[in-house]
């Protein structure tokens, strides 16, 4: 490198830039802070005709343009294209400001370029997996395709990437009006689950995600019985007026009548009694299993006051067995 000042009017920047936003409160900072102390780190340009295009360092161009200086430390390099274009890429992609559609914009004008034989070779250039450049272009045309917003990182889409295209804009729009977290492990998670849905039912168990109305694990639940968004709507609805175990039961019912090739209508089955029969034989199943893990082995040598407790705990189910059993006809 030859490192040397040069009037700022011989440089210029690239015509193909990697950054294509540029923040004019960071330009004002930058500015100030070069008026204070200078450009501590030099522009790196390239000889190119009359004058100098920038490889790596537009915004501090900008910030001494804007204050008026004559002059700028440049480092000067030997660089086609192609290099050029590798340098400029790398010392932004460095940046954590750079914005996602900018790597992808970048990197998809590198591929498109014709200069690499193959994606491997760009990737090992830029240090990557070529799986993540697989990802970055698939996220590329996806965001362009569907016109995805910029703020949604190439990772989200990524990880979305499997849904329909009304669940993936959903989840997208959630994000940027931030009733859920631009969160790559949660978002995942909330994927998992709702690819269980038929895609029209998708959209609204976002919405209850989203609106609190359904938690994560009521989710995956409820992805796993419905049909539509009308579904979703009306367990939604459930969720909100029946007890915790009672909305439980619903499901349970709803899932095991389908496990049978039945299909039950979600609606009737809120409005009936069928939740609370299930709620009952749930915590009876539940009590049953229980008792089971219990030895009679286990009670011998007990202190008498011990015994008493647990003959009379004993004495007490037995009582209201009998009465169950009599109730259902069984006596």
């Amino acid at each position: 490198m030859d490192y040397r000042p040069l009037s700022i009017d011989s440089v210029y920047p690239r015509e193909r830039q990697v950054r294509q936003v540029f923040d004019d409160e960071f330009i004002d900072e930058l500015a100030a802070s070069i008026r204070k102390e200078g450009i501590l780190v030099p522009i790196i340009v390239r000889g190119m005709g009359d004058g100098y295009e920038i490889v790596a360092g537009e915004q501090r161009w900008r910030a001494a343009k804007k204050i008026g200086l004559s002059e700028v430390p440049v480092s000067i390099i030997d660089a086609d294209e192609k290099r050029s274009t590798e340098l400029a890429f790398l010392e932004n992609v460095k940046r954590k400001d750079l914005a996602g559609w900018e790597r992808e914009d970048a990197i998809a004008a590198m591929w498109a370029s014709g200069r690499y034989g193959a994606l491997a070779e760009l990737a090992e250039v830029l240090d990557v997996r070529t799986k993540h450049l697989e990802n970055v272009l698939a996220a590329r045309d996806l965001r362009r395709e569907e016109d995805l917003p910029n703020g949604a990182s190439t990772r989200m889409i990524t990880a979305i990437s499997s849904l329909d295209a009304a669940t993936r804009r959903t989840i997208l729009a959630a994000q940027e009006k931030g009733d859920l977290p631009k969160d790559i492990h949660e978002t995942t998670r909330l994927v998992s689950h709702i690819r269980k849905a038929p895609e029209m039912a998708r959209p609204k168990l976002v919405e209850a995600y989203a609106s609190r109305d359904l938690p994560m694990e009521a989710v995956e639940k409820v992805a796993e019985v419905v049909n539509d968004d009308v579904e979703v709507e009306q367990l939604v609805e459930a969720k909100r007026s029946l007890p915790p175990n009672e909305f439980s039961s619903v499901v349970s019912y709803v899932k095991g009548q389908k496990e049978k090739g039945k299909t039950p209508v979600i609606k009737t089955v809120i409005k009936g009694d069928v939740h609370i029969w299930n709620s009952y034989l749930n915590s009876v199943e539940s009590i049953r299993d229980e008792l089971a893990t219990l030895k009679e082995s286990k009670c011998a040598g007990w202190p008498v006051e011990e015994r008493n407790r647990l003959m009379n705990a004993l004495n007490d189910i037995e009582v209201q067995v009998q009465s169950m059993l009599r109730a259902l006809g069984g006596y």
